[in-house]
């Protein structure tokens, strides 16, 4: 679904998966979705994500639910263990198969206990250069086989054409949300070597905001 990169094809009624990182930050403060879902799938960075997640909806003011999810089985990569196998098809060392199918169902499913029509993921248009499931055809697909299934409910990845720093900009916030965010991939501290540490680094670097130190007070 194209066109759900236009802010105004997001319906309100709405839940956004929400780990705390700069991405899923920005679209929470620009749609500002009826509740944000936190989920520990079993990464490994579950508790600075959960940390991260409840400070900044706080800060946001949004509703905020935290449920888990046993696909830790399934996992691989540095969101699983350091320096563990991985299936011959991983694109990156992050990889974690059908993650964002799982948490997009998961979204979806706790969107229709609270009667919403909508589950939001936080993908932009740079993660379909790593991975197929952060790709604009991705989600036209998922989108279609949701919303087929009983419950009509939709999966939209409002910010797939667009990149973090367009969001940032688009969000307006600043380094007393920001600061409180957190992309990790390895640790429940920030290790500030893994793609995730890096890219929220230099991301934050382009704002003027020191992306090496987390949990800015506000």
């Amino acid at each position: 679904m194209s066109e759900h990169d236009d802010q105004t094809a997001v319906p309100p009624d709405s839940v956004l998966l929400f780990s705390g990182g700069l991405d899923s930050t920005a679209l929470a403060a620009i749609y500002r979705p009826q509740l944000l879902l936190f989920v520990d799938y079993g990464q490994r960075p579950a508790e600075l994500e959960r940390r991260a997640a409840r400070r900044v909806a706080a800060l946001l003011d949004l509703r905020l639910a935290d449920v888990s999810l046993g696909i830790s089985a399934f996992g691989s990569g540095l969101l699983r263990e350091e320096g563990g196998s991985q299936p011959s098809a991983a694109p990156s060392p992050e990889w974690w198969p059908y993650r964002n199918q799982f948490l997009a169902t998961a979204g979806a499913a706790v969107a229709l206990q609270h009667n919403l029509t909508a589950a939001l993921l936080g993908s932009v248009a740079p993660d379909g250069e790593r991975h197929l499931d952060g790709t604009a055809e991705f989600y036209i697909r998922l989108d279609a086989l949701t919303h087929y299934q009983e419950g009509g409910v939709h999966v939209i990845a409002p910010g797939i054409h667009r990149s973090t720093e367009d969001l940032l900009r688009a969000s307006e916030l600043d380094e007393q949300v920001l600061g409180w965010t957190a992309s990790c991939h390895r640790s429940n501290l920030p290790c500030g070597q893994c793609p995730g540490c890096w890219k929220r680094v230099q991301v934050l670097a382009a704002f003027g905001i020191d992306g090496y130190e987390w949990g800015t007070p506000p």
